[in-house]
Parts: C-alpha cells; sequence; structure tokens
C-alpha cells in the first residue's frame, strides 16, 4: 500500500510547485533573470610612431684659396712659388748664387722682352764710354770687397719687378741694382744666421733663404712673388 502511495505523492509536490509558479506569474512576479551588461571597451587608437626626417645638409661652397695671378702675354701658367710639402718655394740657394748669368744672356733677354730697356746705357766708372744695363747689373750684383754674390737674373728681375718695368727717366740703374743687391744678401745672410732662430720660426712657411728674401723684399705679397716668377721663367725661359 506504501509502495502505491510514493507515485501519487511525487505527482501532488510537481502539480504543487507547477501551482506556485503559475500564480506568481499571474501576480506579476517573475524570476529574477540576471542582466548581462555589454561592456565596450574602446580600443585605444593606435599612435603612428614620430618619425624626425633625416636631415642631409646641403653641401656649402667653399672659398678657393688658390691663388692666381693675372699673366702678362706670353708668361706661361705654370710658374709655382711653392713646394711639393706645401712651403713656399721660388727658387734654390743654387740659383739664387748662380754666377753664371753672363751680361749677354741678360741684353738678349731685355731685347726680346723689353726693348727699351736693352738700349738703355750710362756711365760708369770703370769704363770710359755707356754701358748696356747687362753690363751694369752683372756689376752691381758681384763684387767680392762688398761679398756681394747674387745671381745677376735675380737682380734683374727684382730691378724690373720692383719699377713695374717702368724705364725711369732720371735714376742712376747702377746705384739702383746696387741696392737691391746689398738688400738681398742682407736679408739672406739674416736668414741663415745661427742666432736668429726667431726669424726663420716667424715664417715656417717659407722653404729657404732665397725665397724669403725675396718674400721680405716684396713685402711679404704673394701676388709679387709670383709676378716675380712669371717674369723670370718668360725672360729666361724657365723655372727660377
Amino acid at each position: 500500500m506504501f509502495t502505491f502511495l510514493r507515485p501519487i505523492k511525487r505527482v501532488l509536490i510537481v502539480s504543487l510547485v507547477i501551482l506556485i509558479t503559475i500564480q506568481l506569474a499571474a501576480c506579476g512576479i517573475a524570476t529574477p533573470v540576471p542582466t548581462v551588461t555589454a561592456i565596450t571597451t574602446s580600443s585605444p587608437t593606435p599612435i603612428a610612431p614620430s618619425i624626425t626626417p633625416s636631415y642631409t645638409p646641403s653641401a656649402i661652397p667653399l672659398p678657393t684659396n688658390t691663388y692666381t695671378a693675372s699673366l702678362e702675354p706670353d708668361i706661361a701658367p705654370n710658374c709655382k712659388i711653392a713646394n711639393e710639402p706645401g712651403q713656399l718655394y721660388l727658387l734654390s740657394e743654387k740659383k739664387f748664387r748662380d754666377l753664371r748669368t753672363t751680361e749677354g744672356k741678360l741684353n738678349k733677354a731685355l731685347a726680346l722682352h723689353y726693348p727699351e730697356w736693352a738700349h738703355y746705357t750710362q756711365m760708369v766708372s770703370w769704363d770710359t764710354q755707356p754701358v748696356k744695363l747687362g753690363e751694369i747689373i752683372v756689376s752691381a750684383s758681384l763684387n767680392e770687397q762688398l761679398n756681394l754674390q747674387i745671381n745677376p737674373a735675380v737682380t734683374l728681375i727684382t730691378l724690373g719687378e720692383s719699377m713695374d718695368w717702368q724705364l725711369p727717366a732720371n735714376t742712376d740703374l747702377f746705384l739702383k741694382s746696387r741696392e737691391i743687391s746689398e738688400e738681398l744678401e742682407g736679408m739672406a745672410l739674416d736668414w741663415v744666421n745661427p742666432q736668429n732662430e726667431g726669424l726663420r720660426s716667424q715664417y715656417p712657411e717659407v722653404a729657404n733663404s732665397a725665397t724669403y728674401t725675396l718674400y721680405a723684399y716684396f713685402n711679404y705679397k704673394l701676388d709679387r712673388l709670383q709676378s716675380w716668377c712669371n717674369t723670370y721663367q718668360r725672360l729666361f725661359e724657365t723655372p727660377p
């Protein structure tokens, strides 16, 4: 009998639950349903990396330090006044002291390039007749008593360049040439004097005493030195 009542009991319980649920629904009471709220997570806007453009500077034209002398007609443009290490170098000591330049060679060079100078004559103490400039230059450059031993070609070019090759009307060219030789000789001796180390250290760009002598004579002006070199090469067809 008890076994028969058990199914009936289950049916009554289930029916009771259904009835209670229907009543609650009728009264507006609903079983709470959890509310699911969707949370929108905004993705951060990707930030583009800051790219600094690489800067390539424009080439700035550098000043040209190469000296270009204004050349006279027939002057070769390759008479250099610097040696391989870049020092100022006009001529060698040997060329500065060369005694083989004759008056005939000087007169010939003047006749080709400066005819008015070639025609110049002057009375001198050692001759009863006027002598040409070639003889005057040689005598003014070489003198044992005055300890003068300058290449006459060096004296001639220095004389002409100092006067811009304008033949003066009332000038004793022998005395002028002698003054030039004595000044060149004195400056050359100053350079080689062992006690004048201060002078040599003051001009480290100068290669030798011969170059310093002419550099100093023309007041340390490179354009005058370049002109001297060009004229020497033009008159004697060889660089100094």
